[in-house]
C-alpha cells in the first residue's frame, strides 16, 4: 500500500495529506462544514463568530477576577516574559500576568474549552476526540513575534496539534491584537537539527531561533503570506493549524486590555512531551474532551464533574 503523502516530512493530520479532498468527500459533511474545513486546510485557520456563550465567559472572568483580588492557591500564573510558574496564593495585580492551565482549577474554563463548535471541529480534523493539554489566559497583548507552535509546543507527532484563541472581550485596535499569516502553515519545514521540528534553547542555541524567526518575518512580508490582525467581538474564536505563523502585535495603547483564553489540543492518541519528560501523563475526561497538564499533578486531583 502506498504511503500517504504529506506536505511535511514530519507527517500531520489527514487534512495535511495530498488526498485530503478525496478523504473529505467520503465524509458525511454539511455544506458549511465543507466550507470551514476547506478554509482551514488552505489558509491554516478558521474564525467562528459568536461561538462561545457570553454567560460562560462572564462566569470565567468573574472567578479569575476574584482569584487575583483575594488570592486562589489552586491557580498558577506567570508574569509576561518570565516562565516561572507561581501559585496565586495572594492578591496580585492581574495586568501583566497570564494564568496557566486554568481548566484544571476552574470548571468555568473547562466549560469554555468544551464549547460544542470547538470540540466538533477538532473532532473533524483529528478524526478522534481531542485532548486539551496546555492553556494560557491573557489580559494584555503578548507582543510575541511571529512563531509557529510546533517550535515550542511539543507532541510526539509534531503536526497533530491545533490551537484556539477565545475573545473574552471586544478587542480594540492598538491593544496588541493577535496577528497571523494566512497560508503560512504550508511553508517548507524548518528543521532545528537532529531531524526535529521543535527548538531547544540548550542544544540549538539562540542563533538557530533568530534565523527561524527572520525566515517567518520574511515570508509574512510576501503578498501571498500577508499578515492579518484579529479584531474579534466577545465570544468569537480563532482556531489555527500547528504550523500557522502567528504572534502578538505591538501594544500601541497601554490603557487597553486584550483579554483572551488560549488552548492547545492534540488527538487523544498523541502524547505531549511532558507525558514522558515530566511524568505527568494522567488524563481526565469532561464529556468528549480529555484534559491533562504539565503544571498540575492530575493524579492527585479530582476530575471536574
Amino acid at each position: 500500500m502506498d504511503q500517504p503523502q504529506y506536505h511535511s516530512k514530519f507527517g500531520g493530520l489527514w487534512i495535511d495529506r495530498a488526498d485530503w479532498r478525496q478523504r473529505m468527500s467520503a465524509l458525511e459533511l454539511s455544506a458549511n462544514e465543507i466550507a470551514n474545513l476547506t478554509q482551514f486546510v488552505q489558509q491554516g485557520y478558521i474564525i467562528f463568530e459568536n461561538a462561545v456563550s457570553l454567560d460562560a465567559i462572564d462566569a470565567f472572568q468573574k472567578e479569575v477576577e476574584r482569584s487575583f483580588r483575594e488570592g486562589n492557591d489552586k491557580l498558577l500564573y506567570q508574569t509576561h516574559g518570565d516562565q516561572t510558574t507561581r501559585p496565586l496564593d495572594h492578591a496580585v495585580d492581574r495586568l501583566g500576568t497570564r494564568v496557566v492551565d486554568s481548566f484544571v482549577a476552574l470548571p468555568q474554563a473547562l466549560k469554555l474549552f468544551s464549547t460544542p463548535r470547538l470540540v466538533s471541529f477538532l473532532q473533524l480534523i483529528f478524526a478522534e476526540d481531542p485532548l486539551l493539554f496546555q492553556s494560557l489566559s491573557f489580559d494584555q497583548g503578548s507582543q510575541q513575534g511571529l512563531h509557529q507552535d510546533t517550535a515550542y509546543v511539543v507532541v510526539n507527532r509534531p503536526l497533530e496539534l491545533a490551537a484556539v484563541w477565545i475573545a473574552l472581550e471586544d478587542v480594540k485596535p492598538g491593544s496588541g491584537e493577535l496577528m497571523y499569516s494566512p497560508g503560512s502553515h504550508r511553508l517548507p519545514d524548518w528543521d532545528f537539527g537532529g531531524n526535529k521540528k521543535h527548538w531547544n534553547s540548550v542544544t540549538d542555541g539562540d542563533q538557530a531561533h533568530a534565523d527561524w524567526a527572520a525566515f517567518l518575518r520574511a515570508e509574512a512580508g510576501k503578498p501571498q503570506h500577508r499578515t492579518e490582525t484579529f479584531l474579534p467581538r466577545k465570544g468569537d474564536m480563532l482556531i489555527w493549524h500547528a504550523d500557522l505563523a502567528h504572534g502578538g502585535s505591538p501594544v500601541e495603547n497601554t490603557d487597553l486590555t486584550r483579554q483572551s483564553l488560549v488552548g492547545h489540543f492534540c488527538p487523544q492518541s498523541a502524547r505531549p512531551s511532558y507525558f514522558d519528560n515530566g511524568g505527568r501523563s494522567t488524563v481526565h475526561h469532561y464529556g468528549r474532551l480529555a484534559y491533562s497538564s504539565g503544571h498540575y499533578d492530575l493524579a492527585a486531583a479530582e476530575p471536574v464533574a
